[in-house]
């Protein structure tokens, strides 16, 4: 129902490095693959396009396949071959869960240890993210969002935290882009970083905890959303 027969498996910026770990590379290209939806919910994996695709055997396609199959971003079956996963709502609302524990938490500390250096830095990417909205670049916004909440999370704390988020996250973010398109969707997502800015800015520990968990949890308005829009994309 999703393949398309005279379109790349995969998008045509992916490129392998030659001499470097074959796995994780693969892993990265299927992994931006599937949460950009360049591949969709249900969408068949075939390996041997894929190897053709990147030049390469099939031996770390099949490894970089497993560990997706092991985060359950996609579904090998043994007869009927290996898909995308559709999105379970049980699985969002995990994500959900600890991504708001976690950047609750790292967002209190940013108020209380706020400087001038962290002001620039999300000062800089709302303008970014405002030009976005103008330009109708709902990819690089995503992009964007995500250096925003990764800016916060690793202004006191090491990369290890925002990895542990970032694997957390990956059927939220799924939702994530396709809510992209809805109806203000990309300016409502703009005003919601504003309003966090706004409140680490003021120092106001109550409001930004407020602002980052009610920016977190739109999430599940846009669900019923994408219910209806898109049936197909979802576990039943």
């Amino acid at each position: 129902m999703y393949y398309i027969s005279n379109r790349s498996p995969l998008p045509e910026s992916s490129v392998i490095v030659r001499g470097k770990n074959l796995v994780p590379q693969v892993y990265q290209i299927l992994y931006k693959s599937i949460i950009s939806l360049w591949l969709k919910p249900g969408q068949p994996l075939r390996e041997k396009e894929i190897c053709k695709q990147l030049q390469i055997s099939r031996t770390p396609v099949r490894e970089a396949l497993l560990k997706l199959a092991d985060e359950r971003l996609i579904v090998i079956l043994d007869r009927s071959g290996t898909y995308v996963s559709r999105i379970n709502i049980e699985d969002v609302k995990e994500s959900q869960f600890i991504r708001e524990s976690m950047e609750t938490a790292t967002v209190r500390y940013a108020v209380k240890n706020y400087n001038t250096d962290l002001s620039e830095k999300l000062s800089l990417l709302l303008e970014q993210q405002k030009q976005c909205v103008k330009d109708d670049n709902r990819l690089r916004l995503s992009e964007l969002d995500d250096m925003f909440h990764r800016t916060i999370v690793e202004f006191r704390f090491s990369s290890r935290i925002w990895k542990i988020i970032n694997n957390a996250k990956a059927q939220m973010d799924r939702v994530r882009i396709l809510a992209l398109p809805l109806p203000r969707r990309a300016t409502e997502i703009v005003e919601e970083h504003s309003k966090i800015f706004e409140a680490l800015c003021s120092g106001n520990e109550t409001q930004a905890v407020d602002a980052m968990s009610f920016h977190l949890n739109t999430v599940f308005t846009s669900l019923e959303q994408l219910l209806e829009k898109h049936q197909e994309y979802f576990e039943e």
